[in-house]
Formats: C-alpha cells, structure tokens, sequence
C-alpha cells in the first residue's frame, strides 16, 4: 500500500490534475475543504503528528490559487443561503474553512486570503470567548509527553487511568488514549487532570510561559482571545463554534455533549456580539461523531454542521453532517485536488470500504 500510495501522489494524481481530468464532471453540490491553520514563519516541526494538520504558506497559497483560477470559491454567507434552499450555487463551487482558530488565523492565514480576494468560515473553540491565553488541552497533552522522559508512568484512577510504564513507541497511541478518557469529563476537571498529568511527569507549574512568551510559537500553539475573534470577523471572515473545549463528543455524557455544544454558541455570540450559524464537530470523523451529536447541534440553534472527513465534490451532504475535505501538510497539489474532486474518496471506498 506504501507503493500505491506514493505511485498515486507522484504519478497518477499529478497527470490526471494536468490533464483537467479531476474538474470534469464533478458532482453536484458544492465540496467544502477544511484546514488547521498554516505554520507560521520560521517555526521548526517538532513532531510529525503533532505538526502535520498545518501547512506551510506557500502551500495555502498555491491552493488558493488552484481554487481561485478553477473554482468558484464561496463566501460563507452564499454556503448558508444554499444550505437554507435560498439560492443555487454555480458549478464547482468551493467552500473553505478552517478549524480551532489559533492565533496563525490572524497572523498567516487572513493576510493571504484577503489578499486573494477569498473568505474563510473559522471554528472557535468557546475558550477563544476567554481573555486567558490557552492552547488546545490535546495539544498541550502531546507536548508534555513528547518532553517527558521514558519510560514514565500515570496514575489517573478517576480516569481509569492505571500506573503501566510507556515508553517513546508507546507515545502516540497513549497520547490517544488519555484524549479518549479526559474528554469524558468537562472543561475544568480536565484541567485538574491536565495538572497531575503535568506533575506526575516532572514539569513545572509554568512549563507553558515559553508558548506564550515566543511569538513564533504563540501563533502556533495559542488559540485566539475575544479581541482576536473580533479582528477576524472584521477583516471580512465568518466564525462559527467548535465545542466549548474541544473533547471527543462521541466520549461524553448526554449533558456534557449538550454543554459543549449548545453553550459554545452562546459564549462566542457573546463576545462577537454577532449570529453564530455554523457548528464543526471535534475532530470530526465516524469513529468521533454519533447521531446524537448531529440533533444537539440542529436542537442548539445552529443551521448547519460540519465533519471532518468524507469530503470532495460528489459527497452526500446533510445539513448536519457536512462532509470536507482535510487538508494536511503531506498533501501536494494534484493530491489536494484529487481530494476535492472525490477521485481519491471513491478509489478509497472502492479498495479499502472507507473515507479516511
């Protein structure tokens, strides 16, 4: 599968993309594409998995591009009229969006849209409607047991979490599963378990002052304040809910699922003080989502709903389980354009029966 994979990144996606294959006969409806941010200028990747949901500038840019000159790239507001049976949308017609709204929307991402003449739906975590610089727990999770010495051990027992020693191959599964467990519980006690998991490993209680004392890495790992959100509506972008605190839904009590998503709407209307239409779902795909999590967002007011997986013209879209594409740093151009098209979703389902 490695050679078939490499095969199709490198030979076939990039003679299809030149030939014009992958923008004929598109499906209807539009293809909606989803991004992490872009890495800003001069950080270095610490880790694969950690990074590799951002892409560079040069790459955002060429994609932008590519969709400027082959698509007609969507505003928001012309994805909610369709949604809500107002209006028909011209063929191939693109929405972008982004997801988490880290503090790179601003700095990397909005200077290159506006200057493309392009809109973005950006989703917020309620933490944005805070005035407390924080990164995403999940993130900030993996950066400690990336640093932390192996093999270690944690011991969580109101997360049924035992003492088994990891060590360094362990770390990513493990990392995995612990987001697994603490997204069970709600915004605050996560953070208590944050705090043991931090001290258990050795760190001191200001380990985070260099993410927010660098600029570099600010951009890249702090998520934006209230006057942040602001900024990014009045450069012309749309923004739209992610959670309160971004857990796996499909991990959380009725009540906690219901908070998560029917009061992150409030929070950022609050401190936008504007509509918030559009809801993504954490981390967003089959193994993450219920169907319960669709009615809660449809019953917490939102006219719309976003996936993370399952995208590309062609898709079946429901208003509450919207389908994108995910752009990663991996991707090359006729690979992202193989995605967009839904090329690389049927090959998918037609050799392995799934999406991602």
């Amino acid at each position: 599968m490695r050679f078939v994979s490499s095969a199709l990144k490198h030979i076939v996606f990039p003679v299809l993309a030149k030939s014009g294959y992958l923008r004929r006969g598109v499906g209807a409806g539009p293809a909606v594409v989803t991004y992490h941010g872009v890495l800003p200028a001069g950080y270095t990747v610490r880790n694969a998995a950690l990074d590799g949901n951002l892409v560079r500038a040069e790459s955002f840019r060429r994609q932008l591009q590519l969709l400027k000159k082959n698509y007609h790239v969507l505003t928001p507001e012309e994805f909610l009229h369709w949604s809500d049976g107002e209006v028909s949308l011209p063929p191939r017609s693109v929405l972008l969006t982004c997801d988490d709204a880290l503090r790179n929307s601003l700095t990397e991402m909005v200077p290159i849209l506006r200057d493309l003449g392009l809109s973005c739906l950006f989703f917020a975590t309620g933490s944005s409607a805070e005035e407390t610089p924080s990164m995403l727990w999940y993130e900030e999770l993996y950066l400690m047991l990336l640093d932390a010495k192996e093999p270690f051990v944690l011991s969580l027992p109101e997360a049924g979490v035992s003492g088994a020693s990891v060590a360094r191959s362990e770390k990513h599964s493990y990392w995995w599963s612990l987001v697994q467990r603490l997204s069970r519980f709600d915004g605050d006690l996560r953070r208590d378990l944050l705090n043991q998991i931090r001290s258990q490993l050795g760190f001191s209680e200001n380990w985070r002052t260099p993410f927010a004392e660098n600029a570099t890495l600010a951009d890249r790992f702090l998520i934006l304040d209230p006057d942040g959100l602001r900024q990014l509506a009045a450069s012309g972008m749309a923004v739209g809910a992610h959670s309160l605190s971004h857990p796996i839904l499909a991990q959380a009590p009725d009540g906690l699922a219901w908070q998560e998503i029917s009061e992150s709407r409030i929070v950022l209307e609050k401190a936008l003080g504007q509509t918030v239409w559009a809801f993504a779902y954490p981390f967003g795909n089959a193994a993450t989502v219920t169907r319960r999590d669709w009615q809660l967002a449809e019953q917490a007011g939102f006219r719309c709903a976003f996936m993370n997986a399952g995208g590309g013209f062609g898709a079946k879209v429901d208003r509450f389980c919207v389908p994108r594409v995910h752009v990663t740093a991996a991707m090359n151009l006729s690979e992202f354009e193989a995605h967009l098209a839904g090329f690389y979703r049927n090959l998918r389902r037609r050799l392995l029966g799934g999406d991602e």
